[in-house]
């Protein structure tokens, strides 16, 4: 594999590092190495340098570091899984409010190899700035869901990822098995299961921590929480647990340490003025009518706005409408979705930049999580269509969202004991930072179809961005939790009437970010 510096550069360049030339000649000595791409080694350096350097820049000292980590990583992957998967996600850079670049992105179809991406670039005019997309269109071909004896390997395998920011902060070398019979206090770590011989959901008597393959032979222990004085727990969350086992059949625990929290990841944010967004997320229609009344006026709402950027979630053709549940449709699925998209391309100015997220619900795409973006064979230059989830770089501030209501998942699934007057609502998003994830719910949802292979790809979030969108049907929400603006604008349609959408301003210098933020009813 032949790349030039400057291909490397430019992939450095997009998250504000400018590596000297030794360090450019020292990674393109390890993308020939391990055979990867300069997307995938610089996605790998960000999650490196936010977990266990600090953010630091790259230097040939912590390359070393760095390829170890690189290799461990590389080969686990390798072991694990049968068959080559595409490279870790890329983050969508808006690198300026006057450069857009799309990245290779969530494939529709993900049974492919890099090779089989053509890249091509193109330049058009925005507010009498220049926009630089770099867009890459999926190949051919649909690859089913994976085994799930493999998912299952895979998302232990992550256990051993996160069990390595447990053992910094707490300070130790290794954990021990969960199933030793042991009087004295140890530590282990695993995840938490529920034991359906002890009811259908996770409850104090159904507690399980089941363990790695490497440290407790991937065997489960019933954990004891009486002594806790404080605790919260959801089906696939990775903790490590202190406590002993006298009888080597059940852990009495007498502390719980979660993942740490990466702090917000550090960049040079370049923003001009004032960064003006809109964001909603679907259905965009009444549940029992087709019509997209609340769609027409969030429209209107744009015009009369013209944000510098719209970000429009779906469902668009929600599989829980009831017209949609009955059948009583005039057009089929596709048509529908196209008139939906017609309507959003040709009312809305094309002075606005908007980015189209798809969601599992949409009845006439893939019912699948993480969901591909929509193919859209004659698309307007300022439409841009990503996966759920994804990450944007607007300028140096970094966007992460998802349309699927994770929140409101695990409020059903969390089982927790707190005192009186905290925060329940930040709680649930700091399992997202402290698990990396977009989705750490494990088993997910039952109205759920999670591809845990490409889940492990495309759903980490392993550093805090600045801000963080994540529609639900619980009530809307606005708070800083860990340092990120959290953003639940709730939905346009809620039943048979309107709903809300959020509107923000985004400010901010150095590293530096501020957003103020309020949620509109439509």
């Amino acid at each position: 594999m032949e790349l030039d510096h400057s291909n490397l550069l430019n992939e450095f360049e997009d998250f504000g590092l400018t590596p000297n030339l030794k360090v450019l000649i020292k990674c393109s000595e390890l993308l020939k190495k391990y055979d990867i791409t300069a997307d995938t080694l610089v996605n790998h350096w960000i999650g490196f340098a936010a977990t266990k350097l600090n953010n630091e820049a790259p230097s040939l000292e912590n390359l070393g570091a760095f390829e170890n980590d690189l290799s461990k990583e590389l080969s686990a992957k390798t072991k694990i899984k049968s068959e080559p998967l595409s490279e870790s996600p890329v983050i969508h850079n808006i690198t300026t409010i006057n450069q857009l670049v799309l990245g290779d992105g969530l494939c529709t179809e993900y049974k492919v190899e890099k090779s089989a991406f053509q890249k091509s670039t193109w330049l058009t005019k925005h507010r009498g700035a220049f926009f630089k997309v770099k867009y890459s269109p999926p190949p051919k071909g649909w690859k089913k869901l994976t085994d799930i004896r493999r998912d299952h390997r895979n998302f232990i395998e992550q256990i051993n990822v996160i069990g390595d920011l447990i053992k910094g902060k707490l300070g130790i070398e290794e954990f021990e098995s969960n199933n030793v019979l042991k009087s004295d206090a140890f530590q282990t770590i695993g995840r938490i299961c529920c034991d359906a011989t002890s009811g259908s959901r996770l409850n104090t008597a159904s507690l399980l921590l089941e363990g790695t393959r490497m440290i407790s032979s991937g065997q489960s222990v019933p954990l004891d929480v009486s002594q806790l004085k404080e605790f919260s727990f959801f089906p696939g969350q990775v903790v490590a647990v202190e406590g002993s086992n006298p009888t080597g059949k059940k852990m009495v625990v007498t502390s719980v340490t979660t993942p740490p929290i990466n702090p917000v990841f550090k960049t040079d944010v370049s923003l001009e003025g004032p960064l003006n967004v809109m964001v909603a997320c679907g259905p965009f229609t009444l549940s029992d009518d087709l019509e997209f009344a609340p769609l027409v006026e969030f429209i209107q709402q744009i015009n009369t706005i013209l944000p510098h950027l719209v970000i429009i979630m779906g469902p668009f053709l929600d599989v829980k409408n009831k017209k949609v549940e009955s059948g009583e449709l005039d057009h089929t699925y596709q048509e529908q979705f196209e008139m939906v998209m017609k309507e959003l391309q040709t009312k809305i100015s094309n002075h606005v930049q908007v980015c189209v997220i798809p969601s599992w619900r949409d009845v006439h795409y893939r019912a699948v999580y993480p969901t591909p973006p929509f193919q859209q064979e004659n698309k307007l230059p300022n439409f841009h269509f990503f996966s759920d989830p994804c990450v944007l770089n607007v300028e140096g501030v970094f966007i992460a969202l998802t349309s699927t209501d994770i929140l409101f998942h695990l409020s059903k699934e969390e089982i927790s004991v707190a005192p009186p007057g905290s925060d329940r609502m930040g709680r649930m998003v700091s399992h997202l930072f402290s698990q990396q994830s977009f989705y750490p719910l494990n088993p997910p949802a039952e109205e759920m179809s999670v591809d845990m292979e490409h889940a492990d790809d495309y759903c980490k979030l392993t550093f805090t961005p600045h801000l963080l969108l994540v529609p639900s049907d619980l009530r809307f929400l606005i708070k800083n939790v860990n340092g990120c603006v959290v953003i639940n604008s709730e939905r346009a349609v809620k039943g048979i009437s309107g709903g809300t959408y959020s509107r923000l301003q985004i400010t901010g210098e150095g590293s530096s970010v501020q957003v103020k933020a309020e949620v509109v009813r439509i």
